[in-house]
Parts: C-alpha cells; structure tokens; sequence
C-alpha cells in the first residue's frame, strides 16, 4: 500500500510491519440525546508500521475495502504498542517498570 501524507511517500512494501494494533476513530456523525450530546466512534483493527527514515504509519481497512493510512508521531505508537502489544514495546524502546 502507498500513501502521500504531508508531502512524504509511506509505502508499506519498504517500511517494517511493527505490531497489530486497535485505535478508536471518531464518527463524523455525533448523537444527540435527551440530556448530553456524546461522540459516536469505532475501534478499528490497524498495523503499526516504522520507514527506515523513523517515521511511524498506521493503516487499516474502512468500508470492507477501503485501504486508509494515517501518518502518527513516535509518541502515540508508543502509547499503542504499550498498549497492545508490550513485548515489541519493550524490544524497541524500554523495559515496562513492574507494578
């Protein structure tokens, strides 16, 4: 898959499949309730990829088909794998201090 995000080509044939990840994605649409408005959303299955270059993309499938890919820092795809999947967390960057 290729994207042009922010004037940089992500092409996931040259980029390192990092981990599968979940990400909630805001709905364009927003329910109105009797007593407060609330964001309606999904969570959506992604992968986590890293160019050679350190830039981070994550991508996943809308409408059955739609390939759609999304350019994130460093800090939210730590924030994802310490999330989903720690142990290629603690390969890359640190150890996670036990409770």
């Amino acid at each position: 898959m290729r994207f042009v995000i922010n004037g940089l080509k992500y092409d996931t044939e040259n980029m390192e499949k990092v981990a599968n990840v979940k990400k909630w994605y805001e709905s364009r649409r927003t329910y109105k309730g009797n007593i407060q408005q609330c964001e309606v959303g999904t969570i959506r299955d992604c992968e986590l990829w890293k160019s050679k270059k350190g830039n981070w993309l994550l991508t996943h499938t809308e409408d059955y088909a739609t390939k759609v890919g999304e350019a994130i820092t460093e800090e939210e795809a730590k924030s994802l794998l310490m999330r989903y999947a720690p142990d290629d967390y603690e390969k890359r960057f640190e150890e996670i201090p036990e409770a």
